[in-house]
């Protein structure tokens, strides 16, 4: 307020002084008018111009002052409800009342007051724009530091951000294992090639953003028709400057420069999210997996059984298990070591891969015995399967050096319905009973319970 009043005392000195000069020129400009110099320079004339030139000076500052100050303060206060926005958040985080539609200044003139105001409102514009994208940021990251399910990450990150860029279309890709992967999509067709798409494929090498207009390879699909997006971005996810995922969004329209700037920083909370989803879901696989053979172990081997033993009551589906022991297995590890022994089983869990179907589940139950479970399979289908597993691994041998190791297997099935049970356990008892009598009767047979 201090730098107001002297920028107001400095105009009233100036404007003053001015009019006592105006007082005095004015005489002198009498006389060119013909005015006679006894009246034009007489002591009372030029005490009048005078006069009159402070009071003009008055007028005008009083006029300055209603009509400037007031201009000024209005955008002051303005400026004092930003601050205390600022302040607001820096204390408790939460967003104060100062909005576009709330700190405004209304633009009345296309002058240099409605220039600033013009600028004003442009700032505050923005301002309100950063501290949305700050909250929006703020509650991804809350969300993803929670979220370690891959899928459910990258469903919930590409709705997110596909509404932030207003964008109708979008894909989230993951490079894993080597292989790059669509973890999840919405709008586009043909959504398997996008991860031999070279601007895909350029992102992922290069770790560089791209927008492409009028792309031809990229066809979105709305609720009525497939149309050709006008622009696509593709967004690299960054984890220590290495890209770990892409994000590709399509739209009809362009996308504003504010969304792009939106998504970038956006990324850097999904980055970090992504590598502690694929870290945990890496540690899952560890846990839940038999170390030598790299098949389930026994212990989530028998929550897939209870899960699938469960969806077939509800469902009223058939459901199967196999059992499968080696047949003198102790004789493989007394002649030839346990390093032989481990080499013979990893091979074992290789064939019966190789017999069963593509959504059977194998696991390693024990030592050397093997348990598969075999979800809408009948009896002749676990049948079949087991007797196809037999002879895969009667007819391969294990090599150790000169040595060619062959081993045969007993199995034993059963199977719900045709079998009536009250729980996994007993079907797991009943394959584990005929795959005995296997055993008992000669080994190198399957025998249905």
């Amino acid at each position: 307020m201090k730098r107001i009043q002297n920028t107001f005392l400095n105009l009233a000195i100036r404007m003053i002084g001015f009019g006592v000069l105006i007082g005095i020129v004015f005489p002198f400009f009498m006389l060119l008018l013909g005015v006679p110099q006894s009246i034009a320079l007489s002591g009372l004339f030029l005490a009048s111009c005078i006069i009159a030139g402070v009071l003009v000076g008055f007028v005008n500052i009083l006029i300055s002052r209603i009509t400037v100050r007031s201009k000024l303060k209005v955008l002051t206060g303005k400026m004092l409800e930003v601050k205390d926005s600022i302040i607001t958040i820096s204390e408790n985080g939460k967003i104060g009342d100062c909005n576009p539609e709330h700190c405004s200044i209304p633009i009345e003139t296309d002058d240099e007051f409605g220039q600033s105001a013009q600028a004003f409102n442009e700032l505050i514009s923005s301002f309100a724009s950063s501290l949305r994208m700050l909250d929006d940021i703020k509650t991804f990251t809350a969300i993803f530091s929670s979220q370690l399910n891959l899928h459910a990450l990258s469903e919930y990150a590409l709705d997110r951000v596909m509404n932030g860029t207003g964008a109708d279309a979008g894909a989230i890709l993951l490079e894993q294992d080597g292989e790059i992967v669509v973890l999840h999509s919405f709008g586009i067709c043909e959504v398997k090639t996008l991860a031999e798409d070279p601007h895909v494929l350029r992102t992922f090498s290069k770790g560089e953003s791209f927008s492409i207009i009028h792309p031809a390879s990229i066809i979105v699909e709305s609720t009525l028709t497939q149309f050709h997006p006008n622009e696509v971005i593709i967004e690299p996810v960054k984890f220590k400057s290495v890209p770990i995922a892409v994000i590709l969004l399509a739209k009809a329209e362009h996308f504003q420069a504010e969304n792009v700037r939106q998504l970038a920083i956006f990324t850097q909370s999904l980055a970090v999210a992504l590598h502690n989803a694929m870290e945990h879901e890496q540690l899952q696989k560890l846990a839940a997996l038999d170390p030598l053979t790299g098949v389930l172990n026994r212990r989530f081997g028998m929550v897939r059984l209870h899960e699938e033993y469960s969806r077939s009551v509800r469902r009223g589906s058939p459901l199967a298990v196999l059992m499968f022991d080696i047949d003198h297995f102790k004789q493989v590890n007394d002649t030839y070591g346990h390093v032989v022994g481990d080499r013979v089983l990893r091979n074992i869990s290789g064939m019966i891969r190789q017999g069963i179907r593509e959504g059977d589940i194998l696991l390693r139950y024990g030592g050397e015995e093997f348990m598969v479970i075999l979800p809408g399979a009948s009896r002749d289908d676990a049948f079949t399967i087991a007797e196809r597993v037999r002879h895969i691994v009667r007819e391969n041998a294990t090599t150790y050096g000169a040595n060619q190791i062959c081993v045969t297997i007993s199995v034993g099935l059963d199977s719900m319905p045709e079998t009536s049970i009250n729980n996994e356990q007993e079907l797991i008892a009943n394959a584990d009973e005929a795959m005995y009598r296997s055993k008992n009767s000669g080994r190198d047979k399957s025998t249905i319970y």
